[in-house]
C-alpha cells in the first residue's frame, strides 16, 4: 500500500483511497492490499479517477466472473459489460429503494462498483448499510432465534424491470429465474463473520413462518437493517469510482437530483466458478 493513504468514511463502513491510479494495472501485492481493504471497510471510494469501461473491468476481474443480469441474459446477453444508469426526465431513477442487487439469483454478484460519469449540480449520493452492523445490534436472543431460518428472495412485483425492460421480458425473466432461497443469517466467506441477510426490494417471505409472522419480522428487521447509525452517504464527484462487497452491504441511489440527469457506469462479479 504504499503510497496510499485511507481515510474511514464513517464508524462502521467506508472508506476513501487516495494516492491510487486506477487506469495503471496492479500488482498482486496491490490487489491482495486492496481486497483486505475491501473486506475491512465493505465500500471502498477512490475521489477523482480518469479510467474507461477496460479498467473498471480490469479492476475486477481478479476477483470473480464478469455478472451478466438474468434480465440480460433471458434477452440473449452472453457477454458481460460495463452497463449505463441514466437518469433522466425521460428515464426517472428506480434504485431509490435499499437493496443488495439481486439476491434472486441463485449467483448473484459478490462485488460492484460504479463509476460517476455524469452528475446533477447537487443531489444524487449513494447510501450504503453495513450488514455485519445491522447483524451485531440485534438482541443476542434474536439472533439465535434467526440462525438456521431462510428467507426466499425473488423479482417481486418489479415494476422498475417492467418499465426499463417491458413486460414480457419480466415475465420471461420471472419464469426461469423464479428465486432463491437464502440463509437470514448468513456467513461471510472470507471473514466468517454473521451478517443480516435480508432486503426490503428483493426479500419475499420468511420460509416455514405464516404470512403475517413473517411480513412482521421482516420489516422489523428492514427497518433495524437501515437505520442511520449502520450507514454512510456517499457524496459523488464526476470520476470519482466505488468498490463495495455486495454480500454483507445494502446500498441506495438518492433520486432527489430528479429531473436533472445523472449516468454512472456499473459492473458487477459474481463468484468465480
Amino acid at each position: 500500500m504504499a503510497g496510499w493513504s485511507v481515510e474511514p468514511i464513517g464508524g462502521v463502513l467506508g472508506a476513501r483511497v487516495a494516492g491510487i491510479d486506477l487506469s495503471q494495472p496492479l500488482g498482486d501485492g496491490e490487489r491482495k492490499d486492496l481486497y483486505e481493504l475491501l473486506l475491512e471497510h465493505l465500500v471502498l471510494a477512490f475521489p477523482g479517477q480518469s479510467i474507461e469501461d477496460s479498467h473498471q473491468m480490469e479492476l475486477l476481474a481478479p476477483w470473480g466472473q464478469p455478472y451478466i443480469h438474468p434480465i440480460g441474459r433471458v434477452a440473449g446477453g452472453v457477454e458481460a459489460k460495463v452497463e449505463r444508469i441514466v437518469d433522466d426526465e425521460e428515464r426517472p431513477p428506480f434504485q431509490d429503494k435499499w437493496h443488495t442487487d439481486v439476491t434472486w439469483d441463485p449467483d448473484p454478484p459478490i462485488l460492484g462498483t460504479l463509476r460517476a460519469i455524469e452528475m446533477p449540480v447537487r443531489g444524487g449520493d449513494t447510501l450504503f448499510a453495513s450488514m455485519y452492523a445491522a447483524y451485531d445490534g440485534l438482541s443476542e436472543t434474536l439472533r439465535d432465534r434467526l440462525e438456521g431460518v431462510s428467507a426466499w428472495h425473488d423479482m417481486g412485483e418489479g415494476q422498475a424491470f417492467k418499465s426499463k425492460a417491458g413486460v414480457d421480458l419480466y415475465d420471461r425473466t420471472k419464469e426461469q429465474f423464479p428465486g432463491a432461497e437464502r440463509p437470514v443469517i448468513a456467513v461471510h466467506p472470507d471473514t466468517g463473520r454473521r451478517y443480516l441477510n435480508v432486503n426490503k426490494n428483493f426479500t419475499s417471505h420468511l420460509v416455514g413462518f405464516d404470512r403475517a409472522e413473517s411480513d412482521a419480522v421482516l420489516n422489523m428487521l428492514y427497518e433495524h437493517a437501515t437505520q442511520p447509525n449502520y450507514t454512510i452517504r456517499y457524496e459523488w464527484a464526476e470520476g470519482d469510482v466505488v468498490l463495495w462487497d455486495e454480500r454483507c452491504t445494502q446500498h441506495f441511489a438518492v433520486a432527489d437530483h430528479f429531473p436533472q440527469r445523472r449516468e454512472m457506469a456499473r459492473l458487477t462479479v459474481s463468484a468465480p466458478a
